[in-house]
């Protein structure tokens, strides 16, 4: 990423520069995890195994924890080095979950957390070509960010994003069954060979080519509204976030999508009255307004309910910013 300064019709490019020390950005990230990556803090420094693991963090979203490596050579494998990782979580659970319950003062027992969704996340100051190709892949649970820092105390921290396998997928006229469908097995994975990162093609594997293409028009919508939307996928749901802030949650299902808006019930004005209250009933999405579409007929409608709850959550979200 490249940062420039206007002044009229000028542009003067803003040289960035890599962190000098290792510990300074991890500082610096540990301090401000929720606002960067939107996950919380759990410790520094981890000891486990054979391994000292620089920061565990954990995701409140899919229950399940993280881990942060920050890279000042970039002549490892971050594919080696992850899985290394991943496997060394997998096999000493219990560890993490005592790290957990010591930062938070919790009594969660091992089964509490979701061991299927478990990541790596690696930051450096740049990546080689060969490790960018090497994560080139949307099942791997390894992401990349690069951070740079800029005089006047700018710094930028930018996710290396994946492909998606989504837009061939959706029009495909043959499913395809990949065979990397994401575990339910919970606390009993113990490999890192096991384990898929959420993708839209997974969760979408079994919808109807229906479903699918109705998917695809609101996420269009979506993005038409605000490029800045977040595409996160869970197991369960797959949540468009703004500020790591969820705003609309979709579940595919094989003849139906179901739609949460993450508003308070009485936010919402649904003159028609197709949103169901939730507020008292278990479900997988945020917020207390739930939806099942199986078509488009009353897609218009709601999508005027979904601009709703996006110009609440950013006007809410902009007014909490500037407190």
């Amino acid at each position: 990423m490249e940062l420039y300064r206007t002044n009229k019709q000028e542009m003067e490019k803003i040289e960035g520069s890599n962190f000098e020390l290792e510990r300074g950005l991890q500082d610096l990230v540990e301090n401000n995890l929720k606002l960067t990556l939107g996950i919380d803090f759990v410790a520094s420094e981890f000891a486990v195994g054979k391994y000292c693991l620089d920061t565990i963090a954990y995701d409140q979203d899919t229950n399940a924890f993280v881990i942060i490596e920050y890279k000042k050579s970039s002549k490892y494998s971050v594919i080696d080095q992850g899985f290394a990782y991943l496997n060394t979580l997998l096999n000493h659970k219990a560890d993490f979950a005592l790290g957990y319950n010591e930062h938070f003062q919790a009594q969660r027992k091992v089964e509490y957390f979701d061991w299927t969704q478990v990541k790596v996340i690696f930051i450096a100051g740049s990546f080689t070509s060969y490790q960018l190709d090497a994560i080139n892949n949307p099942d791997l649970p390894i992401e990349l960010f690069e951070a740079q820092k800029y005089k006047n105390n700018y710094v930028t921290l930018n996710q290396i994003a994946k492909p998606s396998n989504f837009a061939r997928f959706s029009h495909s006229t043959e499913k395809k069954n990949t065979g990397k469908n994401i575990s339910d097995k919970g606390v009993n994975i113990d490999s890192a060979s096991e384990l898929v990162a959420p993708t839209e093609e997974n969760l979408l594997l079994a919808s109807s080519e229906t479903i699918q293409d109705l998917y695809q028009k609101m996420k269009d919508t979506l993005l038409e509204w605000d490029p800045s939307f977040e595409i996160k996928p869970t197991k369960v749901y797959i949540g468009f976030r703004l500020h790591h802030h969820n705003v609309i949650d979709f579940l595919p299902q094989q003849r139906a999508m179901k739609i949460w808006i993450n508003l308070s019930k009485g936010e919402l004005n649904d003159s028609k009255g197709l949103f169901r209250d939730v507020s008292q009933t278990g479900h997988w999405g945020n917020g207390d307004y739930e939806i099942k579409l199986k078509n488009d007929d009353q897609l218009e409608y709601v999508l005027s309910l979904m601009k709703q709850g996006w110009q609440i959550s950013k006007a809410s979200l902009t007014k909490s910013n500037n407190i």
